[in-house]
């Protein structure tokens, strides 16, 4: 029987894989098990909790997905970050932390985070200058 922290994780990770499917371009899907065959058997394709593809981005997402840590606020951990960084990079992917507030009732309320580390964030921001400076140069 599946304790009620794992199952609200399990929950969290299929209703974030529907919301990036949603995304016109995008394809997701859970690792089994949540990542743990892949990490007791260090096989990178395994590890992590979703991964997803974006149509043309030449790297896999991999995502570690958090739930249920407040109406108001979620304490992040740094080894949630250094744990999917070491993930994705033996997979050659980008991580994220995708991060859930519960018992958001609040039409307006923010209630999805995603969450990156500040060399994931470089690594994305040079990837579309240079995709804008292709673009320009196409168009001169």
């Amino acid at each position: 029987m599946m304790n009620r922290q794992r199952r609200k994780g399990s929950n969290w990770e299929r209703e974030f894989v529907k919301l990036i499917s949603q995304i016109p371009g995008c394809s997701a899907k859970r690792i089994a098990m949540s990542g743990a065959i892949g990490t007791y058997l260090e096989e990178p394709a395994l590890m992590g909790d979703v991964i997803f593809v974006v149509d043309d981005f030449p790297k896999k997402f991999r995502v570690e997905c958090k739930s249920g840590y407040g109406v108001n606020q979620i304490t992040l951990k740094r080894e949630w970050f250094d744990k999917i960084k070491k993930e994705a990079e033996k997979s050659y992917s980008v991580p994220l932390l995708a991060l859930k507030f519960s018992n958001v009732r609040e039409k307006d309320a923010t209630k999805y985070v995603i969450a990156m580390d500040f060399d994931t964030f470089v690594y994305l921001i040079q990837f579309l200058i240079s995709l804008k400076e292709k673009l320009n140069s196409l168009y001169k």
